[in-house]
């Protein structure tokens, strides 16, 4: 962090009530404490914190925004929903999205991000559906790379950004990290 330019810590839990049930064996309650503390610790070192929601998703609307509003509140700057699965279509990533923003106190004082999975081959579509609902952040890949069959295409995500009239913005990746194919 030392040498960072843009600090930011980027840390975040499971939400949907799989991942409290059967990855973490705990409750709601505890999920969002851990979330509460887990942004509060990464503040004292950085004012930039992104949290994700993992399994977004899956994870019921109102739950949701209790913990999206909670960590906004302890300190996040950016709040992650991610498509953990990559099981959703794009009207329900979007109106989740578009929930978030009408439901959650405080969330002008955050970023929302997207995080799509293209196990549907919807990663784009839902990325792009975040977009429209009010999300200003997207999180892609080069060429689409990533786990299981892979993340939101940088590529699809630009153009399609251009063809349909919204502005967008690319942080040019370093080198090291770019696809040669």
């Amino acid at each position: 962090m030392k040498y960072a330019k843009h600090k930011r810590i980027h840390t975040g839990i499971g939400t949907s009530d799989s991942h409290i049930k059967y990855k973490f064996n705990s409750t709601r309650e505890e999920i969002i404490e851990r979330a509460v503390a887990a942004v509060k610790y990464a503040r004292r070192y950085v004012d930039d914190v992104e949290f994700y929601a993992e399994d977004a998703g899956r994870t019921d609307n109102e739950y949701l925004a209790r913990v999206v509003e909670a960590v906004i509140k302890a300190g996040a700057t950016v709040v992650n929903i991610p498509d953990t699965t990559g099981y959703c279509l794009p009207d329900e990533y979007g109106a989740k999205i578009k929930y978030l923003v009408d439901h959650v106190n405080g969330i002008d004082k955050a970023i929302i991000s997207t995080h799509c999975h293209n196990d549907l081959g919807m990663a784009t579509a839902n990325t792009i559906s975040g977009v429209l609902n009010g999300a200003r952040q997207v999180e892609v890949t080069i060429n689409g790379i990533g786990e299981r069959a892979g993340n939101t295409s940088l590529e699809e995500a630009y153009t399609t950004s251009i063809w349909i009239g919204l502005s967008a913005s690319i942080v040019r990746p370093s080198a090291a990290n770019s696809s040669t194919a």
